[in-house]
C-alpha cells in the first residue's frame, strides 16, 4: 500500500534533508554551541519524513505497525508531553526504500568533520571548554579534556560512533594497520577523557573489525557470538532491574556493591532517582534527585514503563533480524550501544541524539536493505 503512488523521488529528497537537518542538530549539542530555532528545524524534519512515508509503498503489516507506535506516540505526547518517541519512530519508518549507503556516507563524513573542527574551535578559543577540572563521581578531583564537546565523555562517544560507522562501511576493505591507528587514537583519547564506557565500545567495535577480517567463518558465521551478545543484553536489563529495585547501600552483596563502584555509582544512583515501585504506565515516574546514567532505567522514569517495553523489545528485534542476516559488524554495532546505554543515558530517546543512537541507525539499515525485495514486490 502507498498513499501517494508519484512521489517516491520528492519522498527521497524530504528524507535526505531531513537526516541533514538530524546530523546538524546532532553534532552542535555535542559541542557547546547553540542553535537558533532547534525546536522547529525537528518539526521541519518530522514532516519531511512523514512526506517520504506517504510516497513510500509499505506492506499491510508495517502500516499496522506504524499505527500502534503512532498511537504509543501519541498516547506518551499526552500524559508527559515529550514528542520524541514520535520524532524517532518516523525517522526511522521513512528510511524504508532509502539507500542506506549514501546516508552512511553523510552521516560518517558529518561525524568525523565534528570530531575535527569542534576542538579546533575550542583550541583557538572561540568554542566550548579545553579542560574540566572537577569531581565526576569518583571521589576525588581530576582535570578531563572535553575538547569544545558538552562533556569529555560526548568526545570519547562521539569517537566510537565513527569508528563504528567507518568500521561497518569498510569491513572489507580495512586490515590490521587501520585498526592499529584506530586503536592508538582510542588509547590517547582515553588518556584525554577518562571515559571508560567509550573506550571499552570503541575497543570492541576495533576487535570485531579485525575478527571480521581475519576470522568471520570462526566468529561471526558462527551462532555462538550471537548468543553471548544476547546473554550480555539480558545481563544489562537484569542488573538494571535489580538497580531500580533494591537499596545498594543497605541490600546489596559484595559483588553488587563492587560492580556499582566500578560503575561509578550508576546502580545506586538507579534506585535513588528511578525506584521501580515509582513508574507510570507513559509519565515520568520517579524522584529525579540525581542525573540517572543508566539509559535502561532513565526510559521507564522518564517516559513510562509501557515505552521502556517497547525499547526493549525493539532492540530484541533488531538483535533477532541481524543475526538471521548474521550480520556480525551490526551486531557488535548494537551490542555496544547496548552496553554504552548501560553506562550512558545520553544516546537513548530525546531532542538531541535521536541519530546519534546507533540502534536506530542499524533499524534503518535493515530496511534500507529491504528496498529489493519491495521493489520486486511491485513488479
Amino acid at each position: 500500500m502507498q498513499i501517494l503512488k508519484k512521489g517516491e523521488k520528492v519522498g527521497i529528497y524530504c528524507f535526505y534533508i531531513a537526516i541533514l537537518i538530524h546530523l546538524f542538530i546532532m553534532c552542535e549539542e555535542f559541542s557547546m554551541w547553540d542553535m537558533p530555532l532547534r525546536g522547529r528545524l525537528l518539526q521541519l524534519a518530522f514532516v519531511l519524513c512523514a512526506v517520504k512515508i506517504v510516497t513510500t509503498y509499505y506492506e499491510r503489516y508495517e502500516w499496522i505497525l506504524m499505527g500502534l507506535v503512532g498511537a504509543l506516540s501519541i498516547a506518551a505526547y499526552l500524559a508527559s508531553a515529550e514528542k520524541y518517541i514520535a520524532y524517532v519512530a518516523v525517522m526511522i519508518f521513512a528510511a524504508k526504500s532509502v539507500d542506506m549507503g549514501q546516508i552512511l556516507d553523510y552521516i560518517t563524513w558529518e561525524v568525523f568533520l565534528a570530531i575535527i573542527i569542534i576542538p579546533v574551535l575550542a583550541l583557538i578559543g572561540v568554542g566550548g571548554v579545553v579542560v574540566d577540572t572537577r569531581d565526576y563521581g569518583r571521589g576525588i578531583v581530576e582535570s578531563r579534556y572535553p575538547l569544545g564537546f558538552s562533556h569529555a565523555n560526548n568526545l570519547h562517544g562521539t569517537l566510537w560512533y565513527l569508528f563504528a560507522m567507518l568500521t561497518y562501511i569498510f569491513k572489507d576493505r580495512f586490515d590490521w594497520r587501520h585498526y592499529a591507528v584506530m586503536a592508538v587514537i582510542n588509547a590517547g583519547l582515553f588518556y584525554l577523557t577518562r571515559s571508560r564506557a567509550g573506550f571499552i565500545v570503541a575497543g570492541i567495535i576495533i576487535l570485531a573489525g579485525l575478527a571480521y577480517r581475519y576470522c568471520k567463518e570462526a566468529v561471526f558465521d558462527r551462532i555462538w557470538v550471537y548468543i553471548a551478545g544476547m546473554a550480555a543484553f539480558l545481563v544489562v536489563i537484569v542488573l538494571t532491574f535489580i538497580s531500580v529495585s533494591v537499596d545498594c547501600f543497605n541490600s546489596y552483596g559484595p559483588v553488587l556493591k563492587k560492580l556499582d563502584s566500578l560503575t561509578t555509582g550508576r546502580l545506586s544512583l538507579a534506585y535513588q532517582s528511578a525506584y521501580i515501585g515509582e513508574w507510570k504506565p507513559l509519565s515520568p515516574g520517579g524522584s529525579h534527585a540525581y542525573a540517572v546514567d543508566n539509559g535502561f532505567a532513565g526510559v521507564p522514569a522518564d517516559y513510562g514503563y509501557i515505552v521502556a517495553i517497547v525499547f526493549i523489545a525493539f532492540i530484541i528485534w533488531l538483535m533477532i533480524r541481524v543475526t538471521i542476516k548474521r550480520e556480525g559488524i551490526l551486531y557488535i554495532i548494537v551490542l555496544t550501544t547496548v552496553l554504552y546505554t548501560f553506562m550512558e543515558k545520553t544516546y537513548v530517546i530525546n531532542d538531541a541524539y535521536m541519530l546519534s543512537n546507533l540502534m536506530y541507525v542499524v533499524a534503518m539499515i535493515l530496511l534500507g536493505n529491504a528496498k529489493n525485495e519491495t521493489e520486486e514486490h511491485k513488479a
